[in-house]
């Protein structure tokens, strides 16, 4: 019983997971473009990005609204731009000026459809053309950072089907101690008759068990013999006084 309960909540708990993509009304994948071997990016200086959204990774979905989150990994700053659509097939390009040098990220969110986006790194330089330092304590910061971020994506949208797998849990936790309560009752039931049957079978009672149990058969079959005997006698009947023939008649 405790391990059907076990492999139900795990069950249901896969069931959730995969129903998640088909309850958002599908998904997408995200293709970055080649990055051209060109002027790297500069801070001040506008930066331009390309992907393309395939539905279920084979169709163009260029109806999607799809916006560009860019971050700076070390200080945290974000920039948000909603892409355009410049191609029917799936093709859409977006612009954005960082305003300093760092290592910073790009990634894209759907509007209608599911995607996982791996975000793309790039280092954007300073106006001088070098890279900023990196600064280990900026580093743990943005890895903190990542992950509160994940841990809330994942509270938003599956922590209503968290909660649910928790009541859930709660009630076969407590119908198991309510089922194991009545297995030690019966144990201890089990455990009084045999007390009981030893010291009969010990001379201790007023009867041996033999005789115990003859006595039970006799009883079953005395009671087994009037039910049937009550079951075949017949309905009484009642005497109806009959009027006197007249004089004369032939009585029949």
């Amino acid at each position: 019983m405790i391990r059907r309960i076990a492999a139900t909540v795990a069950a249901v708990a896969m069931l959730l997971v995969l129903a998640v993509p088909v309850m958002a009304g599908g998904w997408a994948d995200i293709v970055a473009d080649t990055q051209p071997n060109t002027t790297p990016p500069v801070a001040g200086k506008p930066i331009d990005v390309g992907f393309k959204v395939m539905q279920h990774g084979v169709t163009p979905a260029p109806w999607e609204t799809a916006t560009v989150h860019f971050l700076d990994v070390s200080s945290g700053d974000k920039i948000d731009v909603v892409a355009t659509n410049d191609d029917p097939n799936g093709h859409f390009s977006a612009t954005a000026t960082l305003p300093h040098a760092g290592y910073w990220s790009w990634q894209v969110t759907l509007k209608s459809l599911e995607s996982d986006h791996v975000p793309v790194t790039i280092a954007v330089r300073a106006a001088d053309g070098k890279l900023p330092s990196i600064d280990p304590a900026s580093m743990l910061a943005a890895i903190d950072r990542a992950k509160n971020e994940v841990r809330n994506q994942v509270a938003t949208q599956f922590g209503q089907q968290i909660d649910q797998l928790s009541l859930q849990s709660d009630d076969y936790r407590n119908r198991i101690a309510t089922l194991q309560s009545q297995v030690n009752l019966l144990k201890e039931d089990r455990n009084k008759l045999m007390t009981r049957a030893e010291a009969l079978e010990n001379g201790g009672g007023s009867l041996p068990i033999l005789a115990v149990i003859s006595l039970a058969v006799l009883s079953g079959a005395a009671a087994g013999f009037a039910m049937a005997w009550f079951a075949g006698r017949p309905a009484s009947t009642q005497k109806v006084a009959l009027s006197p023939a007249p004089r004369g008649a032939d009585p029949a």
